[in-house]
């Protein structure tokens, strides 16, 4: 069968029939029963055949032989996520002349997708991904389970279809693998993170957990480190843990970041701990691991927007800064989500802005008439449930009892659809 794959292939790349190619050789009707696996062959007919066609049979038949085991080494590559790794098998899968007509193409494209995620290249992934939907409607199963995955990290980190609703999504087609047939636990990890963004945490906390077990079983130390920054977010949120153990943690998994070269991994947790320092009101070391981890962030980037917001908002609640310096910082986050076209941090700019300038009606007015609706469209849940509790008690305080009402209602929805 393999024979058969590779004469079709180079015979149709040099633009021959069936009967061209076997002009003086063989009937094309022999051709073709070669071609599908339907007849045996002699070795003098398969050698004028290949040597008609310009091809090494011997070298083509290795290559086809070993092109599953390398899209599996490209798979563990791209889990792991050593890059310089995952860029060379790639190139060398490219080389492969057939690599797009073989029966491994439905798995080739589904993994390529996985590789256009890592670099942040989502609609390549939205178009392989539907392209292999549409052309591949009776998958094995293992490429089955694989279109799962990739759905479903698709859903958790493509910013262009961000809040709960593609949380939820992705937990539909996550949940639907099945772990024996596919046997890469990965997934574990990215339910967990589907979980958080759904604030569920006792499920988060689960699958956190077995995706930290898989990762230290198959030495995948760099995804090991997110799977435990995940399990310390959440420690570092729950009251009842020790503060200083939790301190300790954190120091520890930045040392081993930095030992690891992970410096994606180490301003993640540097932010982190600032939102723990943030949540207790210490503002000076909140603002002191804040800016550690701006300042390791490439200036252009969702990831600078997000460390400069929680940056400047803790400057703000601890008055670190002059509000001058805080206002021109603020107004170059604004302009660098309309460069990069984020309507998310737009709206938590504009927010901010207008508190550092302390023009409290038209924050408020915002929150009601801009923030809220744009977190309801897009099942913000955690950030509405956060600006409908303030919208709540500033007309508490005023004595809007009929807005009160309002937003008791948008608070209960909220509270059902995280239920």
């Amino acid at each position: 069968m393999l024979v058969g794959e590779i004469i079709k292939f180079y015979r149709t790349k040099a633009g021959l029939t069936q009967g061209e190619l076997g002009t003086g050789i063989c009937s094309s009707k022999h051709v073709s029963k070669i071609e599908r696996g339907d007849t045996s062959y002699s070795s003098e007919i398969l050698a004028l055949l290949t040597e008609r066609l310009q091809i090494d049979i011997k070298k083509e038949i290795s290559r086809l032989e070993n092109m599953e085991n390398q899209l599996h080494r490209w798979h563990k590559e791209i889990t792991m996520q050593r890059m310089k790794e995952v860029e060379e098998t790639r190139k060398e899968l490219e080389k492969i002349p057939f690599i797009s007509t073989s029966k491994h193409t439905a798995m080739y494209q589904l993994l390529l997708a996985r590789y256009y995620i890592l670099n942040n290249n989502f609609k390549n992934t939205y178009d392989i991904l539907k392209h292999v939907q549409r052309e591949y409607p009776d998958l094995p199963p293992y490429e089955k389970n694989l279109l799962r995955h990739v759905w479903g990290i698709y859903y958790i980190y493509n910013s262009n279809t961000s809040g709960t609703e593609n949380h939820r999504k992705a937990i539909q087609v996550l949940v639907e693998i099945d772990k024996d047939t596919y046997g890469n636990y990965e997934y574990y990890y990215n339910l967990a993170m589907a979980y958080h963004w759904i604030d569920s945490k006792v499920r988060t906390y689960v699958y956190a957990e077995k995706a930290l077990r898989y990762f230290k079983e198959t030495n995948n130390f760099i995804r090991a480190i997110d799977a435990e920054t995940l399990i310390l977010w959440l420690d570092g949120n729950d009251i009842y843990i020790d503060f200083q153990k939790i301190i300790v943690s954190y120091h520890n998994l930045i040392q081993v970041c930095e030992i690891l070269n992970a410096p994606d991994r180490k301003g993640t947790l540097l932010n982190n701990l600032g939102h723990i320092y943030s949540k207790r009101k210490d503002y000076v070391n909140a603002q002191k691991f804040f800016k550690e981890a701006l300042d390791m962030m490439d200036n252009f980037s969702i990831l600078h927007l997000k460390y400069l917001y929680d940056y400047l908002k803790s400057c703000l609640e601890g008055k670190l800064l002059q509000n001058t310096m805080m206002l021109k910082k603020a107004h170059e986050g604004l302009s660098l989500a309309k460069k990069l076209d984020n309507s998310l941090f737009k709206i938590l700019f504009k927010l901010l802005i207008y508190r550092i300038e302390n023009k409290l009606d038209q924050y408020y007015s915002f929150i009601e008439e801009n923030a809220l609706p744009y977190f309801q469209s897009n099942k913000h849940l955690i950030m509405k449930n956060s600006y409908a509790k303030e919208l709540y008690n500033h007309y508490m305080k005023i004595e809007q009892y009929e807005k009160v009402a309002r937003i008791s209602k948008i608070l209960i929805d909220t509270d059902n659809d995280i239920s």
